[in-house]
């Protein structure tokens, strides 16, 4: 670990040292269980749309699932042996937009779990519904209350609004009581926030500094509004021409987004902070194949088949970087 404790304090250098890997690790990781839930969305719909085998989502979907156990189980670790570095992450104006990922992983897994035992499903439900409340009210009044500056707002502003919309995701499915009020309390939530922080992030781009080679897939996440969005409330409210007008905008912004991202990744080094772009690629995808359900054409249909593809080996790629890294055991240098 030389690299990183050569620019640390030398009385932490012995506590990171018996610390280890945990340290390093960002609560952003969740990211990854985020990306395999969409993935496992994607391929139940082209199961049904396409006929291709079920296994393959539902594959997605355990990995999901062991994911955020493994990952659950490492920062919970980092959280009793290094509560200071956690603490780091909440108070930094950037970094506490990523504990979104956490709430957001929680009710994705809501909808994965719904087929197999409607019980855990709806725990998970009830839980990620009542952190992603809590959480978006936080950032809102730290957002009211503190003064902020235009260099903080990276896409991850987004996931304040991302949280609220997917949990009609699952609750659509599981008909929990209330659902129906739930939803449309979300989708309120996501009209009204996400159109004024997506111009800010916009604002950002245009005017302030360039996000970091890092952060720059982060991008991605102004997909997820489009697809989440059309997802969210085509199924509360019905398909109209809202929604197309939804999907849609998504269409014409996917493609100057993704030629930018795809740029940064051919030419930066990886880093684990590029999971931000899995489940937003997805999200789209995934709203795209909603539409071309809504929609029957074959522009609509071959559209969504090679989002799903793009989206597929995105997270693949991404999961074979992270793999060879652990196996390297210079996972840590990544974060």
């Amino acid at each position: 670990m030389a690299q990183h404790i050569e620019i640390i304090e030398p009385d932490a250098r012995g506590r990171i040292r018996k610390i280890g890997f945990v340290h390093f690790m960002s609560i952003s990781t969740f990211a990854a269980s985020m990306g395999y839930c969409g993935m496992c969305f994607g391929w139940r719909m082209a199961h049904q749309l396409w006929g291709t085998p079920a296994c393959i989502g539902e594959f997605f979907g355990a990995c999901a699932l062991v994911l955020y156990v493994l990952i659950f189980i490492r920062y919970f670790h980092k959280l009793r042996v290094d509560i200071e570095a956690v603490r780091a992450e909440w108070n930094n104006p950037v970094k506490i937009n990523f504990f979104g990922t956490f709430n957001v992983a929680t009710v994705l897994l809501a909808a994965v779990l719904a087929p197999y035992h409607h019980g855990v499903a709806s725990v998970f439900w009830y839980a990620g519904l009542s952190i992603i409340m809590v959480f978006s009210w936080i950032l809102l009044k730290h957002w009211l209350y503190d003064r902020q500056r235009i260099d903080t707002v990276t896409p991850a502003w987004l996931l304040a609004v991302l949280g609220p919309i997917t949990i009609p995701i699952a609750g659509n499915v599981l008909q929990n009581p209330g659902y129906q009020d739930i939803s449309v309390f979300c989708v309120a939530i996501g009209l009204v926030t996400g159109i004024p922080i997506i111009a800010l992030i916009f604002a950002h781009c245009i005017f302030g500094e360039a996000l970091s080679d890092a952060a720059q897939p982060s991008l991605m996440i102004l997909m997820a509004p489009f697809g989440m969005g059309y997802i969210t409330y085509s199924r509360t409210f019905g398909p109209d021409n809202f929604t197309a007008l939804l999907i849609n905008a998504g269409i014409f912004m996917f493609f100057p987004v993704v030629a930018k991202v795809l740029h940064v990744m051919r030419h930066s080094p990886f880093r684990m902070g590029w999971w931000a772009s899995s489940f937003p690629t997805m999200a789209f995808a995934n709203g795209v194949i909603y539409y071309s359900m809504d929609h029957p054409a074959l522009w609509t249909q071959v559209l969504a088949g090679f989002l799903l593809a793009f989206g597929t080996m995105l997270i693949l790629y991404l999961s074979f970087k992270t793999a060879w890294a652990a196996a390297h055991k210079t996972l840590w240098k990544l974060y």
